[in-house]
């Protein structure tokens, strides 16, 4: 084998690995792209930047294979001037991983620099086109990344004075001091080492610390997310587990209720409470917002009551005194309720209310009653004190009716509520049903309103007084 012929492999080994590195590197960056696309947190920016830099990295590569050039139809101009835009422009991007890999610290100056190499750039291309000569900016390019690993490495040595750098962060700055320093060689002299370009195995190594970075922060933010998960099922779990498993019996009354939350956990809640005498108490209350702050409060509502299940008698003093309990425990929160006090026996209802929507009361020849009797949000005034009223001379097939404004609020894709209106429609037309299929009516109808599910906590609670009632 000639000299000549030894040569020409050597070349074409050169540009075939050459050609297979910048495969590699643009692959790798697209692949990351869709891991960050498809990432459960994305504040984290690092990713992100990491593809796109890895990306361009491995098209600049290409650009100048001699191997591509040859056999593309696309002219070896027109690669070569690609080629030095991605120069101009992957600067910027290698700034804006920097600020986004070396979290913490003097992350100012690190954003001040991808500026100054976003105007760098712009000034790059405009040069080249208006001297009509690709790659003639390369002197400023180059007076660029010498400034601006220049900074970077007296930024990153003035943060070490002031932090403990992580292992993640010494591996990132291993990697990035490697290719930096091979950098600067090859801007202040290229071809030192001859004909072996020593830069893109620099950046295989660089590429290779960032990965394992970039992974493992993926994976430890994904681990985080999960575990809010799982408590969020724990906590769904709880708080059912505070809700009534079933209606209570109780004789000369039929009971239903629903409750839907929005999201793992919810603001509603509702109880019962069954006296000695067969008195059936009800509790429905709604907690503002929604998530684990309100389910919180509704665990707060759940203790308020349960301390006075032996005095019950008088629902406004249950308000009264689940106010006192309740006030002082939390901020930027406030609670509605109802509590009644229902007497199959006496045919009697007895009830209180904070700030919630008015109860209903379906009678059986007809109409809908809404028991207004009013009061102050739980959870604000101390001293608030809350009044009772009496419904008397219930009939058998009478009909109560607790809700929260989740069922009245629901809203169809024109944004009309479901309302007071529908909801009445609906109490009339299902006064006919037993209380479990009346509810599940009106639980459909007002999906098939939306036209969804629902978008608020939905708790709705039924009690019919049935014929056994006036034999108590």
């Amino acid at each position: 084998m000639t000299i000549e012929d030894e040569l020409i492999q050597r070349v074409s080994v050169a540009d075939l690995a050459g050609a297979m590195l910048g495969m590699l590197f643009l692959t790798l960056g697209l692949a990351t792209g869709a891991a960050a696309a498809l990432r459960t947190v994305r504040r984290d920016r690092t990713l992100l930047w990491f593809s796109v830099f890895t990306s361009l990295y491995g098209l600049r590569l290409i650009a100048r294979n001699d191997l591509v050039q040859a056999v593309s139809p696309v002219s070896e101009g027109t690669w070569n001037a690609a080629a030095d835009v991605i120069t101009y422009v992957i600067l910027v991007v290698g700034a804006l991983l920097a600020s986004a890999a070396l979290a913490g610290g003097r992350r100012g100056v690190l954003r001040y620099i991808w500026i100054l190499d976003l105007v760098g750039a712009c000034v790059a291309v405009a040069w080249d086109i208006g001297v009509g000569r690709s790659g003639a900016a390369m002197p400023l390019n180059r007076a660029l990344v010498i400034g601006s690993i220049a900074v970077a490495v007296v930024s990153v040595t003035l943060d070490t004075r002031h932090r403990r750098w992580t292992r993640d962060g010494w591996i990132v700055l291993a990697g990035a001091s490697l290719f930096a320093a091979v950098a600067v060689v090859e801007n202040v002299r290229a071809g030192l080492l001859g004909r072996v370009d020593p830069e893109p195995f620099a950046m295989l190594i660089l590429v290779t610390c960032l990965g394992y970075v970039v992974v493992s922060r993926v994976f430890q933010t994904e681990r985080r997310v999960a575990a809010v998960g799982r408590e969020l099922e724990t906590a769904r779990q709880i708080q059912r587990s505070i809700l009534p498993k079933r209606p209570p019996a109780v004789a000369g009354l039929s009971i239903a209720a629903h409750y839907h939350s929005m999201t793992e956990v919810a603001g509603d809640f509702y109880d019962f409470v069954v006296t000695p005498s067969g008195q059936l108490g009800v509790l429905v209350a709604d907690v503002s917002g929604h998530g684990v702050p309100a389910a919180i409060v509704a665990s707060m509502v759940k203790i308020a009551l349960a301390v006075q299940e032996g005095e019950i008698t008088d629902p406004g003093l249950v308000l009264t005194r689940m106010n006192r309990a309740l006030c002082g425990r939390f901020e930027l929160a406030y609670v509605t309720a109802t509590f009644a006090l229902i007497d199959p026996a006496a045919r009697t209802l007895t009830y209180a209310a904070a700030g919630h929507p008015s109860p209903l009361l379906v009678r059986a020849m007809g109409g809908v009653e809404s028991l207004d009797e009013r009061g102050m949000v739980l959870g604000f005034l101390p001293d608030a004190s809350y009044a009772s009223a009496t419904v008397r001379d219930l009939a058998p097939g009478d009909r109560l009716v607790f809700y929260t404004d989740g069922i009245t609020e629901a809203s169809r894709s024109d944004g009309e509520f479901f309302g007071d209106r529908q909801f009445r429609d609906v109490l009339m037309i299902g006064l006919s049903q037993p209380a479990d299929p009346f509810l599940a009516t009106l639980i459909e109808r007002a999906r098939q309103w939306t036209g969804a599910d629902f978008e608020d906590d939905v708790t709705v609670v039924v009690v019919d007084w049935t014929r056994q009632a006036t034999a108590v």
